[in-house]
């Protein structure tokens, strides 16, 4: 058995210690996010002391649930999984995998790499770490990473760049990683997740909002990312999910997925050469940070890739960033992800990166992706070559150009010939062209590609004729249907050429099909309803009477094939002319699977002017757990198995 030093200190520099293989010091730090010593764990390569003119690069480790920085008290074995990457210490050999020495510290004893180990311990929530799923203490953990980076760097021999940073993490950890490298992709070269918890809620504590990180793929565009998937893991439907949905994207995404042979493919660290030699490759050969780049946020403040967002936000929601360049980018906002409605009222307060000339003028386009109007406006660049403008929440499309730049066709927005697309159906799918450039464009080629395999592309390219300067086009459109009934949200590429060059721009179509006729439901508006945890939820606003009624606010929910006395509420989807969409709210209902998932329960808005016997028609989904209440560490993956139904209902107003 490998020896394994470890040197304590409680502030300040630690003592050196000589050891036969990896060096591992806990330390402290004062944070200013925080206001009080936080401590983290260093696993430092023999060849940091032998070569003291040598720069490493550096892995940041999230650890999960029950979890710390140091891992469990020496000799003391750990019901989390936890301890099986540190079984050398606790003797508790029997939880790790078939290899024992499958763990951060001999990794590092073998490579020229240092790991640093954060400790998301948040007192009075313990052994739930980082604050989230719900934020209780106003505590962001996100916010503190970039000022422990920078201690980092200034106490070791760093790589003190993007191309010298990774971070990763288990379950919860998983998660932050996710999190912390959809935040900061412009602080770290890559990103890996082992058995990450898909989703949680997250955010301010007073603007927190359920956040699924499988609609959030367009943040790691140019970020290479990995995850490990057991085959017997708890999380497995979640983490399939999040492969899923990354995989019908382009983006420099790998999975390994792992079965009987490690650990039996429950829930823990496994195969750390795999996940860490994943990182050592992007060391060695780094991504170069993308021309363009798109992002989502929870934050209403918030800096990328030298941009600052600063919004006057008051409610839960995003801020999207979309194909964000020199050249302009588009901004909207979301009340939830993936089709939330917009937040209209919200002004978004933008200082963009040093890409201009200083004090030079140049010409700010603006398309209102509401009505589609164009506006122009001069605008001087500051001193350091920013610009700075503001825009709505209900999103525009701004375009920059100078006076000497050519005509750029841009995909703008899109549109569809109906509000709620179905499977099977011939739909038509229309880009909005939009020619942000200094000159008009002669004529272009438009080609669209179906990303996801269930969809098909009836017309897949178009000639497009000359778009003037400041111009729209809507003339364009392609057919698409949809072959699954199963699938949620189609992801499409648009590819534009002219003038000798071709941009591509990504595109989500939601659908919402039904499979069948729901006939036994109950409507809520202030009614409360037992829930699969055991608790009593009020859902709905209204007279309380079970009857929807104009001005009331109503949810849907109904019993499931296991004839229990749960009823699950539905997320609903109209087009019906009086459900207001820009007042729906949501109600989340997190699943009894220690996932942090949660199912979204809609309560919608039926308009004051609504008349008496009118009937509503409904698209619902739901979901429920399909096997009993199983052990998760004897059956693992099998005890938590949802089952999704989608359903059409008809609801009339009034008695």
């Amino acid at each position: 058995m490998r020896s394994l030093l470890l040197s304590v200190c409680l502030c300040g520099a630690a003592t050196a210690v000589s050891a036969e293989d990896a060096v591992i010091q806990d330390r402290s730090r004062h944070s200013d996010v925080f206001a009080e010593e936080r401590h983290y764990r260093v696993f430092l390569p023999p060849t940091y002391a032998t070569d003291a003119d040598r720069r490493f690069p550096v892995i940041y480790f999230f650890h999960g649930y029950g979890g710390r920085y140091n891992g469990p008290a020496y000799g003391e074995p750990s019901a989390s999984a936890e301890s099986r990457y540190y079984d050398e210490w606790n003797g508790d050999v029997e939880r790790c995998g078939p290899d024992p020495r499958d763990n951060i510290a001999t990794y590092v004893s073998e490579n020229d790499v240092i790991v640093v180990k954060w400790d998301g311990y948040v007192a009075g929530q313990y052994p739930r770490p980082y604050d989230i799923g719900p934020v209780k203490d106003d505590l962001h953990f996100v916010d503190e990473f970039p000022e422990l980076v920078a201690h980092v760097d200034a106490e070791y021999r760093t790589i003190p760049s993007r191309e010298g940073r990774a971070t990763s993490g288990l379950s919860m950890g998983g998660f932050m990683s996710m999190f912390v490298a959809s935040k900061y992709p412009h602080l770290i070269g890559s990103a890996s997740f082992f058995n990450p918890s898909s989703a949680f809620i997250i955010g301010p504590r007073a603007l927190q909002v359920y956040t699924p990180f499988r609609h959030m793929g367009r943040n790691y565009v140019g970020l290479p990312i990995r995850q490990h998937v057991g085959m017997k893991d708890f999380l497995r439907q979640h983490d399939l999910g999040i492969d899923r949905e990354f995989k019908a994207q382009e983006l420099s995404y790998e999975a390994w997925h792992y079965g009987v042979n490690y650990f039996d493919g429950f829930h823990t660290v496994v195969n750390v050469e795999g996940q860490f030699g994943f990182h050592m490759r992007h060391f060695r050969q780094p991504t170069p940070p993308p021309k363009e780049w798109s992002h989502i946020d929870v934050y209403p403040e918030f800096d990328i890739w030298g941009y600052s967002f600063a919004s006057d936000r008051d409610e839960p929601g995003f801020t999207y960033v979309d194909e964000a360049s020199k050249s302009g980018m588009k901004v909207t906002t979301r009340k939830w992800l993936p089709d939330g409605p917009s937040l209209p009222a919200t002004r978004i307060d933008i200082t963009t990166g040093a890409h201009y000339a200083p004090e030079a003028t140049y010409d700010l386009r603006r398309l209102a992706l509401s009505d589609l109007t164009v506006t122009e406006e001069a605008l001087k660049a500051d001193s350091d070559g920013r610009l700075r403008f503001q825009v709505g929440g209900a999103g525009e499309y701004v375009g920059v150009h100078g006076p000497e730049d050519a005509g750029r066709l841009v995909v703008a927005d899109h549109r569809l010939d109906r509000e709620v697309p179905q499977a099977w159906d011939v739909i038509r799918l229309t880009p909005v062209l939009f020619n942000i450039g200094g000159s008009a464009v002669g004529s272009a080629r438009v080609e669209l590609i179906a990303q996801t395999e269930d969809v098909e592309v009836l017309d897949p390219a178009a000639d497009v004729a000359g778009v003037g300067t400041g111009a729209i086009s809507v003339e364009t459109s392609f057919g698409i249907r949809c072959r699954s009934g199963d699938l949620e949200v189609a992801r499409m590429k648009v590819m534009v050429t002219h003038d000798g060059a071709t941009r591509r721009y990504l595109l989500d179509v939601p659908f919402y099909s039904a499979a069948a006729e729901l006939t036994e439901y109950r409507v809520a508006d202030g009614v409360a309803y037992l829930q699969d945890d055991g608790a009593e939820v009020m859902f709905g606003e209204g007279d309380g009477s079970g009857v929807a009624e104009p001005g009331e606010w109503v949810s849907i929910l109904t019993q499931s094939d296991r004839e229990d006395d749960v009823w699950y509420g539905l997320s609903l989807f109209t087009d019906d002319p009086y459900v207001d969409r820009a007042r729906e709210r949501s109600v989340w209902r997190h699943r009894p699977d220690w996932s942090g998932t949660a199912r979204r329960v809609s309560e919608a808005y039926i308009r004051e002017d609504c008349p008496p016997g009118h009937e509503i028609v409904f698209h619902g989904v739901y979901d429920f757990q399909r096997v009993g209440d199983l052990p998760r560490d004897r059956q693992g993956a099998h005890s938590f198995i949802y089952e999704t139904k989608r359903v059409r209902l008809t609801l009339p107003v009034g008695r």
